[in-house]
């Protein structure tokens, strides 16, 4: 076995975090801190800038080595689909997500591990992501050592496509952010202005539809009066929230759109939020339902399988659309004891996820394969 462990880092130190990058470089974190006696992790990552390189360097110390391909996130998806690469990526290989080096012919020792996160892209399904998020799954199911998946319901949805998958699969959930709780121990940095009383929503970038969503969710006739803090990226391609949210008839200051927010300010918005809204329905991680749970603060999300199992119980599961969510979300801002008592029981349920948990759980399928 070889004693240096290649992870994947993708979408890792982005200028707008994503849910895929924080995860990537969590993973990273962890098995930098858990790797075994003699091994050490280094990372590979498409062609990025100098600026980035620096952050993704800074956001995982011990990192043995930073290597990058020829060609950006882009090319590199397309590339590594045909098995073409520049680099070889040879020995242990940890893949964060379905970018992933799986060549036709391997050498003695190589091992490439792939992480599944859902069975959908995280973001809007162009035709183009599609199609590669599709192929990219099927390249996974055939030619991985090892597949991560968060949840049993990932599991049991990929068994479906292939049935002789058992030995392969290997659940491993996620964990609340260590750099959010870090950030969230700290005093704070600077003081943020936000209303006495918000409902947080997190956007992503190419999240547009995701966008729409939570405005549909705002203007239904059971939402509550209240203001929704929005963090994340407020702008997509050739249009904005702000547009979104005046053509559907929001009225002024409804949203308080913060844009892209640092760790500390994130866990700041998080804890002192009366509850999350989360209206993602193709999220099958649920990192953002731990981070919020993680600081106190409970989720109105989609009832599906995956998000359900992350959640425990601890959340707001809802049957239905936008015009459901918006009434469940009334009825918890309604009810002082029960918002209380889930956000309690939200900390207890994240609590039980770490990092270096998860990262162990890695090491184990690396050597069990």
């Amino acid at each position: 076995m070889s004693d240096r462990l290649t992870v994947v880092l993708d979408e890792v130190a982005e200028q707008s975090v994503t849910m895929v990058g924080r995860y990537s470089a969590e993973m990273a974190r962890g098995l930098i801190a858990t790797a075994p006696e003699g091994f050490e992790v280094a990372g590979i990552s498409p062609k990025i800038t100098d600026a980035r390189a620096a952050r993704a360097k800074a956001q995982l110390p011990g990192l043995a080595e930073l290597r990058q391909t020829a060609v950006p996130a882009r090319e590199l998806r397309e590339a590594w689909l045909h098995s073409i690469t520049t680099i070889p990526v040879r020995g242990l290989v940890h893949a964060t997500s379905l970018m992933a080096p799986l060549p036709r012919e391997r050498e003695v020792g190589d091992q490439v591990t792939v992480t599944v996160h859902g069975l959908q892209p995280f973001s809007d399904r162009s035709e183009r992501k599609q199609r590669w998020f599709d192929r990219a799954l099927r390249r996974a199911l055939a030619r991985a050592d090892g597949i991560v998946v968060p949840t049993t319901a990932v599991a049991e949805d990929l068994s479906l496509l292939d049935d002789e998958l058992a030995g392969r699969l290997r659940v491993v959930p996620p964990a609340p952010s260590a750099a959010l709780l870090a950030a969230a121990a700290a005093p704070p940095a600077r003081a943020l202005t936000l209303p006495q009383e918000y409902v947080l929503a997190l956007t992503q970038p190419s999240g547009r539809g995701h966008a729409e969503r939570l405005v549909e969710t705002i203007v239904s006739a059971q939402m509550p009066d209240v203001r929704v803090v929005v963090a994340g990226p407020v702008e997509w391609d050739d249009t904005t929230l702000a547009a979104i949210a005046v053509e559907a008839g929001i009225p002024a200051g409804r949203l308080v759109m913060l844009g892209d927010l640092s760790d500390a300010d994130l866990a700041t918005v998080y804890r002192r939020a009366l509850a999350h809204l989360h209206t993602n329905e193709q999220d099958a991680l649920g990192l953002s339902l731990l981070e919020a749970g993680s600081l106190g603060t409970p989720t109105v999300h989609p009832a599906t399988r995956s998000l359900d199992e992350i959640a425990g119980g601890t959340s707001v599961a809802v049957e239905g659309g936008a015009h459901e969510l918006a009434g469940a979300l009334a009825e918890l801002l309604g009810d002082d004891q029960r918002r209380a008592s889930l956000a309690l029981h939200a900390q207890d349920r994240a609590q039980a996820f770490t990092w270096e948990g998860a990262a162990r759980q890695v090491w184990e399928l690396q050597a069990e394969l």
